[in-house]
């Protein structure tokens, strides 16, 4: 998302990600729209924690109201905390778990009944051991701590509300205070220091997110390719990819915590080395040519 920094292209749709699995298995289409009105839901644990907190989360949504003409109808506090918490897992990545996710949906519930198609949330995630942990991902050498339980929030609200949403951290005030100290960092962290009224960027993304079908729309027929990181082939994107024959180009240099290769899961797979040379392989199948053909030397035809 880039924090605040959501500078997609209009031709990129903005999709949460248990709508993507959805979609990537045939069972949804993406309904493209203009506009859409957005509520957004803040977590009453954030707030009571930070009285402050409300401050940034407010500015950010008028911000982004006047400059980007975003249609957000209101927001909602959660009657009680959501209680997210972050769970590091051994092989460096992260899940977590939502304590109360009732109140989470009753919230959104609310919103859309007061006209609200799509949903923002905006929540905190404790992590246990908060410093260390936001220190190695802001070097570049963790995964994102807030991750797993974003995805357990967003996820939430996708699959029973059918609805576009995104999620946004609530930083703590020691959060706050370790961004404000925390010097140079890695490239891809830098937007989270520089703009930590995280709601923005969801709220630009949501703007435009298609709504969800029953196979209307953009549909699973459309995608003439999926490129995933070399060592993530074990999730839905790559196993559709092999049910529908859709080309899979697995990028080596976007390393992850995870080693599971197109090999080791039997897959038929384009390997590229970095997204060079995956964009030379999308423009080859937009071209109608085999990207065998660009390879030297060419290997020989093969008697069947």
């Amino acid at each position: 998302n880039g924090s605040f920094l959501n500078y997609a292209k209009d031709n990129v749709l903005y999709v949460e990600g248990h709508h993507l699995d959805n979609f990537l298995q045939n069972k949804i289409g993406l309904c493209e729209v203009i506009q859409n009105r957005i509520g957004v839901i803040l977590d009453r644990g954030a707030i009571e924690a930070d009285p402050k907190s409300i401050d940034m989360v407010i500015n950010t949504i008028e911000s982004l109201r006047v400059i980007a003409g975003i249609n957000c109808i209101g927001y909602k506090i959660t009657d009680e905390p959501i209680g997210g918490h972050a769970i590091k897992m051994t092989d460096g990545s992260f899940c977590g778990e939502v304590k109360n996710p009732e109140t989470l949906l009753k919230a959104a519930k609310e919103l859309i009944k007061a006209g609200a198609p799509a949903i923002a949330i905006a929540t905190h995630i404790d992590i246990e051991d908060m410093e260390k942990d936001l220190d190695s991902y802001s070097k570049g050498n963790l995964a994102n701590p807030f991750g797993g339980t974003e995805a357990l929030i967003s996820h939430t609200i996708s699959h029973l509300l059918k609805v576009p949403c995104a999620h946004a951290p609530i930083l703590s005030k020691a959060e706050k205070d370790y961004y404000d100290s925390v010097g140079i960092v890695d490239p891809r962290a830098s937007s989270e220091i520089v703009s930590p009224g995280y709601l923005g960027c969801i709220l630009k993304g949501l703007n435009r997110a298609p709504q969800i079908s029953n196979q209307y729309g953009i549909t699973l027929d459309s995608v003439k390719a999926i490129i995933v990181p070399y060592g993530t082939c074990g999730g839905i994107p790559a196993l559709m990819s092999q049910k529908f024959n859709i080309p899979l180009i697995a990028v080596k240099e976007n390393k992850t915590v995870l080693d599971v290769t197109p090999e080791k899961m039997n897959m038929n797979a384009i390997i590229v080395n970095n997204y060079w040379e995956a964009v030379g392989v999308v423009a080859a199948l937009k071209a109608g040519i085999s990207p065998d053909m660009l390879r030297r030397p060419i290997k020989p035809i093969q008697n069947i």
